[in-house]
């Protein structure tokens, strides 16, 4: 009796083994499907979350060499040999010292924005999924570069959504990043 029992024992350890199962210890954790990347959600640890919505845009990592960028997320290629990047949005963490309301946050990067090369085009508050934000739309003519940033801002941290791609593609791009922003939650 003891041999079906450890017969039966290593065949249902081989078939949970060969059958693919892939749980996580713990749901939400880096090997759950709750954060999979072909799902499009990134759960962020300070509580927000994004995901690719209705964009169908790939989530990807976090370049390694930034350490303010929690995640990105970016247009599928349309041309697998393409050398150049393509449209992109990046998520951004920026930590304060203090709390800021989030209009002085936004009139202090403005003033900054020239000296980086960039013209602001508009810029308006707004509120999605109950979030109060800001967008600004920028170009920079000499790389022929548009942007849209979206700021979030809650208590010490700004999260910053920034779309960017070349200026002759950025209003199809924009449906595409617009579907992206409408899913930031923040608890």
């Amino acid at each position: 009796m003891k041999n079906i029992f450890a017969i039966s024992a290593f065949v249902l350890g081989s078939a949970l083994l060969t059958s693919g199962a892939q749980a996580a210890p713990m749901p939400g954790t880096a090997t759950s499907k709750l954060v999979a990347p072909q799902l499009g959600i990134y759960r962020s640890p300070l509580g927000f979350e994004v995901g690719a919505g209705k964009s169908g845009w790939v989530h990807g990592s976090a370049p390694a060499n930034n350490k303010f960028i929690a995640t990105l997320y970016h247009a599928p290629k349309k041309d697998k040999n393409a050398k150049s990047e393509g449209a992109s949005l990046t998520v951004r963490v920026d930590k304060l010292e203090k709390e800021v309301a989030l209009d002085k946050y936004i009139q202090k990067w403005m003033k900054e924005y020239p000296k980086y090369g960039f013209d602001v085009l508009n810029s308006r508050a707004f509120t999605e999924n109950k979030q109060k934000g800001y967008f600004l739309d920028l170009i920079n003519k000499d790389s022929g570069k548009q942007l849209r940033q979206v700021v979030f801002l809650k208590q010490k941290t700004a999260v910053i959504l920034t779309c960017r791609d070349k200026q002759a593609n950025f209003k199809e791009t924009l449906k595409n990043c617009n579907q992206i922003v409408r899913t930031f939650n923040w608890n």
